[in-house]
């Protein structure tokens, strides 16, 4: 019996016995409360850090409802569930074991703050069970599985939102429809600079060190090769390995790569060859300091890629933009501030990315950074990192989905499973 239909009969019996059912007015949805029925509710898959805060501002928005947590380390699971109690709502269910939360819970959402190792498989996993999905970049840790994804919104008639905020941004959403309404002219170079990983490498572990004891690290690992536990490529630094992520290249090109290719029409498209160079991190990171690499599309539009600074540069032959993360710059008087007209084309979606996924979840409609976007701008990274580490000029075949003649570049765009895991199955 659902909700509606037991408020409807508990309503009938109390007039069929002569008394008055008192319900209150939230379970109604009255005084601007939304009623049960109508309610998100939401469970929260790996909350240490950006999972942590994607869930806070979730919850935040009006009609979302908090119902379990689900963390590998005890220490955030307690942080997680202590914030759902702090916004007002009663203390979720917390799960150590995302499998055990799938057999008990029945959410209509998750948002997942996972490291990249993990994207695939859960994405899948949660995809299958009905559940819509807000998912933190890049989309997966290979190409292959980032399909994969794809391919599972499509099939079980899923939502899925990326993390990639940036499209919801006020000044990044004004910079693509300058260029889309080709205001600058014809492109002639764009840039998408994604600084240099200047991190400091944590201390190595002392001899014999183990995982803390609040961790279920063989879970951690999952899908990827084991590796005995080193604090320098664990929570936050396990992007910067090879095993768990695809260093500073994957972890921002959904970022301002994606407003790049977003703005010059190529965020639905392939490139069709790249190439560049790096310079490594020093051991036990196996990942790039600094990187410059340039994708090429069909049509001739190239999209360089570098760690030089941060934004996103637009050259055209009336002039230049240059868009970063809390202002702009543009070399045409006046026309940041100029209005594009009723005909002009608009970004899609709005500038509220949270409230874009309840509203999606709602109305079924597709976010503005759905799987497949998200899927075209992690290529940008997963390109760019097998041209740096192969050292060569790689060309494309989309139809085939690999590299031409290169065996050893193509096997980077997927990787063998650690059993018992699947994109399958769980």
């Amino acid at each position: 019996m659902n909700r509606r239909s037991f408020l409807k009969q508990t309503s009938l019996a109390g007039v069929a016995l002569g008394f008055p059912t008192i319900i209150p007015a939230s379970a109604l949805g009255k005084d601007d409360t939304v009623a049960p029925s109508n309610r998100l509710q939401l469970v929260g898959v790996g909350l240490k850090s950006q999972g942590g805060g994607d869930m806070n501002n979730l919850l935040k928005k009006k009609g979302v409802q908090v119902i379990a947590v689900c963390d590998i380390d005890t220490r955030v699971l307690k942080t997680a569930s202590d914030s759902v109690v702090r916004a007002g709502q009663a203390a979720p269910r917390t799960y150590q074991d995302f499998r055990q939360l799938l057999a008990k819970e029945k959410p209509d959402a998750a948002v997942m703050g996972l490291p990249d190792h993990w994207h695939g498989v859960l994405s899948c996993a949660m995809l299958r069970a009905g559940i819509d999905v807000y998912g933190e970049k890049p989309l997966a840790k290979t190409f292959r599985e980032g399909k994969a994804i794809v391919n599972a919104v499509k099939a079980n008639g899923r939502v899925w939102q990326t993390g990639m905020w940036q499209r919801s941004t006020g000044n990044f959403r004004k910079a693509v429809e300058i260029v889309r309404n080709g205001e600058l002219g014809k492109i002639l170079h764009v840039e998408a600079g994604t600084t240099t990983n200047n991190h400091a490498i944590p201390a190595a572990p002392k001899p014999g060190e183990k995982p803390p004891v609040e961790v279920d690290y063989d879970l951690w690992v999952g899908p990827s090769a084991w590796m005995e536990y080193d604090p320098r490529v664990f929570h936050f630094n396990w992007r910067w390995h090879t095993n768990f992520g695809g260093g500073m290249v994957l972890d921002w090109v959904c970022h301002h790569g994606d407003i790049a290719a977003w703005a010059i029409g190529k965020d639905n498209e392939f490139a069709v060859s790249v190439e560049g160079t790096g310079e490594l991190r020093e051991a036990p990171w196996n990942t790039h300091r600094t990187y410059n690499y340039t994708l090429t599309y069909a049509d001739g539009t190239q999209l360089n890629v570098n760690s030089k600074f941060e934004g996103v540069k637009f050259t055209g032959e009336k002039g230049t933009l240059f868009v970063r993360r809390g202002g702009q710059e543009c070399s045409i008087k006046g026309l940041w501030e100029k209005d594009l007209g009723p005909d002009a084309w608009r970004c899609p979606g709005t500038t509220d990315h949270y409230q874009e996924f309840v509203d999606c979840c709602q109305s079924r409609r597709k976010p503005i950074a759905a799987a497949q976007a998200a899927h075209h701008a992690t290529a940008i990274g997963h390109f760019g990192n097998a041209a740096i580490f192969t050292g060569r000029k790689l060309k494309f075949d989309s139809a085939a989905e690999k590299f031409v003649d290169d065996d050893t570049a193509t096997g980077m765009l997927s990787r063998e499973l650690r059993k018992p895991w699947s994109l399958e199955q769980i």
